[in-house]
């Protein structure tokens, strides 16, 4: 995400701030090696997760899902806005327009969620945005305790955490977003991955039409094979990915779930019939 970032604005004074917790020092060595390189200015903040006791995680979640809760208190305080984007992105333009739009005196600016999702899981809050990218007004962020407020709403609402931090930001800022256009997070529905939600040509909204004909931001969320670094990726903008994965020390990280060799294959049959051979001397003797 971030060497796609520094090459669709090659020229921008970018400060990147990227919020960590546990990552392996080695993994990170590299990374810090590679980054300082490419960007003009970046910032390794590690996250305390004694932050975030109290809220609730389930499943394939972890305590690092509610990272971005920490902004107004991780980030210097001297700023008064940024740019948020999940690491499952792929950038895809200028953020010059993004960073300069006015707020006109909300708290963050996010793309709408599509109505399925917001069907399926019951959402109470009117519109509900989608938190993989966001323009934040820190100063509002600040003004709102989105921590202290977040944790309550969490701890008292444990059954409507269905994204988790999503649902928190949500609710702590029902109605105080601005809509983006969908452009700048071009969520994977948009491209027909969502087997319950598929959008007919003749249903979509100039801001979708444009979202799939021109994304600023790709956002691949969602599980297993949206991912564009799984080998089922289905995902018609997988490549953008990959190409971009191709430029940086990650290069040759194979795709997950690849199907076996030949040569594995015929290795995992001869463990195979020798365990059956073996099986039947035993029962004979």
């Amino acid at each position: 995400m971030l060497h796609s970032l520094r090459s669709c604005n090659p020229g921008a004074d970018l400060s990147v701030f990227l919020i960590h917790d546990n990552v392996d020092p080695a993994e990170l060595g590299t990374l810090v090696t590679y980054l300082n390189g490419l960007l003009p200015s970046i910032s390794f903040l590690r996250a305390n997760p004694q932050w975030l006791e109290g809220f609730p995680v389930s499943g394939h979640a972890t305590v690092a899902t509610y990272f971005r809760l920490l902004l107004p208190a991780i980030l210097p305080g001297a700023l008064e806005r940024a740019i948020f984007i999940d690491s499952d992105a792929i950038v895809s333009s200028s953020l010059e327009e993004l960073w300069q739009l006015p707020l006109q005196g909300r708290a963050v600016a996010a793309v709408a969620e599509h109505e399925f999702s917001c069907r399926d899981h019951g959402y109470i809050y009117g519109e509900y945005f989608n938190a993989g990218v966001m323009l934040v007004d820190l100063v509002r962020w600040r003004q709102a305790d989105v921590l202290v407020r977040g944790r309550e709403f969490a701890r008292g609402n444990p059954d409507k955490l269905r994204h988790w931090d999503q649902d928190v930001l949500n609710h702590v800022f029902a109605g105080e977003w601005l809509r983006l256009e969908d452009r700048w997070n071009a969520c994977p529905h948009l491209f027909g991955l969502n087997a319950d939600y598929l959008l007919s040509p003749g249903s979509l909204s100039s801001s979708e039409r444009t979202a799939i004909d021109d994304p600023a931001i790709i956002h691949y969320a969602g599980p297993g094979p949206v991912k564009p670094w799984d080998a089922r990726s289905g995902h018609p903008l997988r490549d953008r990915y990959r190409q971009a994965s191709a430029m940086t020390p990650w290069a040759s990280v194979p795709l997950e779930n690849l199907p076996p060799s030949a040569l594995m294959e015929s290795w995992h049959r001869a463990v195979f019939r020798t365990k059956c051979a073996i099986k039947g001397l035993v029962s004979r003797t």
